[in-house]
């Protein structure tokens, strides 16, 4: 697999804060970017300290670093879906997320988000397709 449960670094163009007096970086994701980074990239994004408010408690680049539940693989997704039904489902969800998306999914080089997946499931629900939908694996990753 091409995924790991814990990726430490994050992507290049995530913000990174270094404001270490906030009440809330134990939990910003944009703080834990700025601790956890490697000399990888040689230029990163950072959140301006001039455009941090005084009272950090209301920071709004606040974001939480609470993992979410996601889903990789979708190569045996359409596994036990009716034939009649294959290929209009097939063609709503790439209507829906985009060839290029729908493929990155496919080759688990891009995760489902909770929404996608609830996206997907609607969509058995929608052709009357009993079950779960079938994702390869699931992990619990940070939503950069």
């Amino acid at each position: 697999m091409k995924h790991s449960s814990e990726k430490p670094l994050a992507p290049a163009n995530y913000s990174r804060c270094f404001n270490n007096q906030c009440p809330k970086a134990d939990n910003c994701l944009h703080r834990l970017a700025a601790l956890r980074d490697t000399p990888e990239y040689p230029s990163i994004r950072i959140i301006n300290p001039l455009c941090i408010p005084e009272d950090s408690s209301q920071c709004a680049y606040f974001q939480s670093t609470q993992k979410i539940h996601v889903a990789w693989g979708i190569s045996h997704l359409l596994d036990e879906v009716p034939y009649k039904n294959l290929q209009p489902l097939k063609s709503q969800l790439i209507a829906h997320f985009g060839r290029g998306k729908y493929y990155r999914f496919y080759r688990e080089e891009s995760y489902l988000s909770p929404e996608d997946q609830n996206y997907i499931r609607r969509t058995f629900h929608q052709y009357n397709i009993p079950g779960e939908p079938a994702f390869n694996s699931y992990s619990e990753e940070y939503k950069w």
